[in-house]
Parts: C-alpha cells; structure tokens; sequence
C-alpha cells in the first residue's frame, strides 16, 4: 500500500493485528522457556511494527547500520536506524529496557550519525514492553506492553510522517537543509558562483532564463526539482525513500546525469504510455503531470562530490522545513554570502504572520472558534464557512518565492480542518472519513502570484504545491483519508509575467503607478484593472466595498468621500456598516 492512501483507521487496524501475533508470540515464549530473542526475533519485531505504518524497513535498509559507540570507541551495529526519525534497540524478553536506552544513547554520542540524520525519536523494546522517548524533550516518556500498543498509535504517528515539530525544530532544520542545498549548488556550479538575491536585487531589474549564466540556470532547474524528490520520499507522494533508494542502487557518479534525465521524463509520462522495460524503481515513481518536470533539460554530467551532496541530502527528513522559509532557502543558494549565513537570513513566521494576520487570517479563525465553540451552532451553518473559505481569492503582487502564499495557504487549511472536525463531531462521525476529498473546498487555485525574477516564480509554484501535500497529511491525520494531488490537476497561479509585457519596458524606469501603462509615465485605465481582476475571479464591487469599510475606520466618512469623489451619504453608510463614527474617530487620533 502506498503512503500517500494509509490512513489513521488503516493504522490502527495494523497495530492491533501487530499485537494480537506478537502476544501470542511472547506466551509461545515463555510456555517453551525460550531464551535469547533478541537476536533471532529482532528484525522480524521491528519489521511488523513498521510495516503497521507502511514502512519496509528492509527494503529501505534500516537494520542493522553500523556505528561508534562513545564509551569504548568500537564499532557495533544499530538495531534499526530511520535517518532523521529514530533509532531502535532491541533486548531479550525481560532484560530492563535502561540497558536498550543507554545502548542507542551510546550510538548517538558516538559521532558517526551527522547533525543532518539526527533521529528525533529512541524506540527500545523487550518485545513485551515498548518504550519511546523524544529526545530533548522533557515529559515525552511514553512506556506500554505490547497489548496496548493500538492505544498509543498517537504516540507513534511520528512513523507515518506525522509529528509535531517545534518552531525551534523548524528553525534548526531550515538550517541544515539550507547548508545541504548549498552543498548541492555549490558541487553543480562551483563555490564563487554568486548573485544578487532578495533585497540586493534591483526591484527594476528583469530576470528570465535566457539572461542568466547556462550553468547557474541548469543548476537552479535542477535544484527545483531535486527539492521536490527530495520532499516527495518523505511526505507519503510515493513509497517511502523512493527516491534516496533509487539514487543510491540504481546510479554512480558516471550515469547519474543520464538517470535523472529518464527519471525526470518518467515523472512526466502517465503511467499508460510509459516504456514497459522501465526498470522496477523507476516505474513505483507515479505521474506527476503540472509544469515541473515538463521541460526538457540538458544533460548533467555528475562527479562523485555531487553525487555524495545528493545522497547526503536525501538523508535528511525534508517535512521539517518550516513553510515560512521554504521557498527562500532556495532561492538564496545563489547568494555565496546568503550560503556562507548557513540559514540565518529568513524572514521568520511571526513577520508573515504579523501581515496576512491583519488582513484575513484572524479575523477568519475568531469567527470558526466562535462557531466550534458555540454549542448552538448548527451544522448548516458550519458548512456554509467552510465553503465560503473557498470562495475567496488571495494575490500576492510581488510573491517572491511565495512564502506569504504558502503560509496563508496552510494556516487557512487548519482553519478549514477544525472545521471538519466539529461538523463530523456535532454529526456523530467518530470514525475516520472513507473519502475527505468530499469534505474540503479550499484549494491553491485561489491563491495567485506575480514575480518578476524567474527562479523564485518556478519556486513558489513548486511550493504551494508541497504545501497542499503538507495540509492534506495533516487533514488525514485528523479525519481520515485526504485527497490525492498525483498528477497534479490544480496549481495556484504563479506568474512571471513583467519580463514579457511591453507596457512595463515602455513606461520607464521610475514610473510612480502600481499599475503602469502603455504610454510612458501613464497608469492603466481603472476599467482596464477592473476587467483583468475579473479575469482571475476577484470580485470588483466586493473588494471596493471592503475597501470603504477600512478606510472609513481610519479616517472621518467626509475625508473619504472628499478624497475619492463619492458622495458624503455613501461614506458614511459605510461608517455605518463599519461600526465606526465620527467621534470614536477623534478620540482615537488623539490618544
């Protein structure tokens, strides 16, 4: 079964089987007085408790992965080891399981695990008892007998992709991947390859792919994509480590330029029409379908330092990457400054938040928490918010790399999944969804975005769609099954239009309009805007209106009226509506 369709209920169904085999496998034990389990059950131990979450530890070689120890300085093997999630050991039935902790400890301190693999999780066991802890968390300690396993299955979600990581978290791995892509850069295009990235790039200054050195486009197409193989092996798009298998069995440095190039048309060709020699690994990957893989690019010839940065890459757990710098990390490898920073350079979630906060975001979710907690809510009226978020049309004028976009996108998702969850909670749904695709509305097709370099336009399209992935895992988590977005059939609205319109070169450097026109120094005429708005299905009297109403908080109805040529009896029903008059007015100006 694939990642991308298991779900809370398949899980849980899982780990019953799993303890009812395992139960009785323990009471064979101990009628035939068997000793030293450790080393003939192990493995098999480990693989059924993976196997509940869709995991095939051995075909992704997590046994037995040799290690330092820190106390004696000996190598010795790890139990099970997943990169970036957790390691396991394993003692006889009995043993005390502080044995098993200090054993994995020991590995750990060792220092032949990198920064960038670092589990998060130790997971030790007797084969009666299972013991989990988060590292460096204090109170996560979580000990169970194997009988009571399926009433943990929150406390090992973590292996089916789904854990809750700190803002700290999230920072540290912003951190590592953007050393790890520097690396990847850096092995394409050499160490002094540099250019002006975010505010060191003139906001007047056009960039498209034929402006800029071969090699640097080559490598910045190539990353774009690697990001979202890189994403993919862990966020359940295919079976896990897909990916990082693939590179490491089926290529070396001398053909891995070619393979990439086969995988790339693969991921571009429905499953129907593909070669039907394709080898085993590549024909798993699914189709993927949008823009992303459609151009064809040209050849790369790899080194064994390349390849290296690759697989060291595909080593670290890529659903830590905080949202809110998804996309500049990316786009600042261009930067030799930017990768010397190692990632301290982002713009953090609390300034995002700071912005689309006031505009939409809390205003939104005060509204669904007064409705969840409103025990007089009705269910009908919880379906018609849930769909009026799909109703709305969100543009970000100079998206950069999108990163408003995305975290936008993924705070409304959670508005909408704890909407979901109180209607199926008032409806008497307590089991998980068979179908969530029926329950959600809101989709990247109303998010839209205007870049004028090319780089960070490829990249916020590539983000949004990873961050629809990310909120339908969560959705899944919550309700049950979420919808699937392979191949790609709906993308949010990225464009890199400035390069190719004329009117932009003709009106001058300097030109004081947003908007400007085709004449130089001339703006575009207000029913021009009105129609391209329609176009991309904003509402003009909607957006108008709610214009009028901020305005007229902010200012006496009579300036406005005075200012934009409306009549004073307009205004101020506006004011009206607004809640607002003129005497609050004055008294908060003067405080």
């Amino acid at each position: 079964m694939s990642a991308t369709t298991l779900d809370r209920g398949q899980i849980l169904q899982h780990l019953r089987d799993f303890s009812a085999h395992w139960s009785d496998r323990i009471t064979g034990w101990r009628e035939d007085k068997v000793t030293g389990t450790e080393s003939s059950f192990a493995q098999s131990f480990w693989s059924d408790l993976l196997a509940c979450f869709d995991i095939n530890a051995a075909r992704i070689d997590l046994f037995e992965r040799e290690a330092i120890r820190a106390t004696t300085g000996n190598k010795g093997s790890i139990d099970v080891f997943q990169s970036g999630v957790f390691i396991g050991e394993a003692k006889s039935l009995g043993v005390d399981l502080d044995k098993a902790q200090a054993q994995a400890q020991d590995y750990l301190a060792g220092g032949s695990v990198g920064q960038h693999e670092f589990p998060k999780y130790v997971i030790v066991t007797d084969f009666e008892r299972i013991r989990i802890d988060q590292l460096g968390v204090d109170g996560s300690h979580v000990e169970f007998t194997i009988d009571q396993a399926p009433e943990h299955l929150d406390a090992m979600l973590f292996l089916a992709g789904h854990e809750t990581v700190t803002r700290r978290e999230e920072q540290d791995a912003s951190i590592h991947a953007a050393q790890l892509m520097a690396q990847l850069y850096e092995a394409m295009v050499g160490d002094e390859a540099d250019q002006a990235v975010g505010d060191d790039l003139a906001l007047d200054e056009d960039t498209d792919e034929k402006d800029e050195d071969e090699g640097v486009q080559r490598a910045s197409m190539m990353l774009t994509r690697i990001l979202f193989l890189l994403y993919g092996d862990d966020a359940g798009l295919w079976e896990a480590d897909l990916f990082h298998r693939w590179v490491e069995q089926r290529t070396d440095a001398d053909n891995l330029g070619a393979q990439l190039h086969s995988l790339f048309g693969v991921l571009n060709t429905p499953t129907g029409k593909r070669n039907k020699n394709l080898g085993d690994l590549l024909a798993r990957f699914p189709y993927v379908n949008g823009a992303l893989f459609a151009d064809a690019l040209p050849l790369e010839y790899f080194t064994p330092g390349m390849r290296d940065a690759l697989l060291e890459a595909c080593r670290f757990r890529w659903t830590r990457i905080s949202p809110a710098v998804f996309g500049a990390m990316f786009q600042l490898v261009k930067s030799k400054e930017a990768r010397r920073a190692a990632g301290e350079h982002y713009t953090s979630e609390t300034n995002i938040g700071k912005t689309i906060g006031p505009l939409f975001l809390d205003e939104l979710q005060v509204e669904a928490n007064r409705l969840c907690s409103n025990k007089s809510t009705t269910v009908k009226a919880l379906r018609e918010f849930r769909d009026r978020l799909a109703t709305h049309v969100f543009i970000d004028p100079a998206c950069g790399c999108g990163n408003f976009l995305v975290v936008a996108y993924r705070d409304l998702r959670r508005i909408e999944t704890q909407i979901i969850q109180e209607i199926r909670t008032r409806e008497g749904q307590t089991g998980m969804a068979l179908d969530a695709t029926l329950e959600t509305k809101l989709t990247i097709g109303q998010f839209h975005g205007i870049e004028i370099n090319w780089w960070p336009a490829k990249i916020a399209e590539t983000a949004m769609f990873l961050v629809d992935h990310q909120a339908n895992r969560e959705l899944a988590a919550a309700v049950g099954q979420a919808p699937e977005r392979l191949p790609i059939t709906i993308t949010a609205h990225i464009h890199h239009t400035n390069a190719h319109r004329t009117n932009l070169r003709t009106s001058g450097h300097g030109n004081p309009w947003l908007f400007p026109g085709t004449h130089a120094g001339d703006h575009l005429h207000p029913d021009t805007i009105m129609h391209r708005l329609r176009l991309i299905g904003m509402s003009n009297l909607g957006a108008r209106n709610s214009a009028l109403d901020d305005l007229v908080l902010e200012c006496p109805p009579s300036v406005v009226a005075d200012a934009l040529g409306y009549s004073h009896q307009v205004a101020f029903l506006h004011a009206e509506r607004s809640g607002e008059t003129w005497a609050r007015y004055a008294g908060r100006r003067l405080r």
